[in-house]
């Protein structure tokens, strides 16, 4: 009897050790958080009032939580990609992501250079998601939730962990992945050039052509014939990064947002001297907030809500 309550005892001493070190030893965001949250964003639930499109620049920058606080009746979603595309096969999945009823409907475009090139027109990320097999996606909605609070470790990951804490002021970068499709992202230092040279690569190869911004025009125009209200934006960069894109990527904002309002959709301008990026290309955290409430007004001011 003493043998078995010893075993008991034992047995419920590792658990409860067990469950403490979950709490202190360092998780693997990137295996856990990171690739549920792109799983749950694909095949997340069609009952969308606002759904918001593009690529790293708006998952990275506009926050359905920071304007829930403006739109409160909203169910809101950021179904934006790396590298995400404008085109046809997004444009059809991320209206699908939208409510059947008859509520309010609206979808926000950021537009990049590179979301109307041939860059980003496979949509790899978003396909290699939807291709996953059955029992993968089952295993990253439910069962990695438990699997991140008890990440794998080593003795050296141990001791990198335990001597950054002590230093938390340099090379730091954030990637808080946030359910509603939001990545909450920051980097110190802070290098606003750092982008510059993969986007003129890009572009060295790739630019905004015709095809690609009649596509977007089209599809603005049949939305709206819908009743579906599209906003569109340039999202904030660095000016440096502005001029590369206007210049090498063939971005030209007047002709983009002329072609959105004669479509029937609502092009937003922004002052990119009020926000600040960490990298050049995405947006900090004040700032993402900032964005995301100037976005969310604009929503506001023309559903009424």
């Amino acid at each position: 009897m003493t043998k078995h309550k010893n075993i008991v005892f034992t047995l419920i001493t590792a658990a409860l050790i067990t469950v403490v070190l979950s709490f202190v030893f360092p998780k693997n965001k990137e295996k856990y958080l990171a690739d549920m949250f792109w799983t749950r964003k694909t095949f997340s639930s069609s009952n969308k009032n606002v759904v918001l499109m593009g690529d790293s620049r708006v998952y990275r920058g506009l926050s359905p939580d920071a304007m829930q606080n403006i739109l409160p009746h909203f169910k809101l979603y950021n179904f934006a990609y790396s590298n995400g595309g404008l085109n046809a096969e997004m444009f059809l999945a991320a209206e699908q992501k939208l409510t059947k009823t008859d509520d309010a409907k609206v979808i926000v475009l950021g537009i990049t250079a590179n979301t109307l090139t041939d860059f980003t027109n496979n949509n790899t990320q978003y396909v290699q998601e939807l291709n996953r097999p059955r029992e993968e996606i089952l295993e990253r909605l439910y069962l990695n939730p438990v699997s991140y609070w008890f990440s794998a470790t080593t003795p050296e990951q141990l001791i990198s962990w335990f001597s950054a804490k002590k230093d938390t002021s340099e090379n730091y970068y954030l990637s808080n992945y946030k359910m509603n499709g939001y990545v909450e992202s920051d980097k110190f230092p802070i290098d606003t050039t750092e982008a510059i040279a993969s986007y003129t690569k890009d572009f060295s190869n790739y630019q905004v052509d015709d095809a690609h911004l009649k596509g977007l025009f089209s599809q603005v125009k049949t939305w709206t014939e819908k009743g579906i209200t599209v906003l569109a934006f340039r999202p904030p960069v660095s000016e440096p990064m502005v001029e590369l894109e206007n210049k090498m990527g063939l971005y030209d904002e007047s002709k983009i947002s002329e072609g959105i309002r004669n479509a029937g959709g609502y092009w937003i301008h922004l002052d990119n001297s009020q926000y600040l990026t960490y990298d050049g290309s995405h947006v900090d955290r004040p700032s993402a907030e900032k964005l995301s409430q100037q976005i969310a007004l604009k929503i506001k001011e023309l559903t009424g809500n």
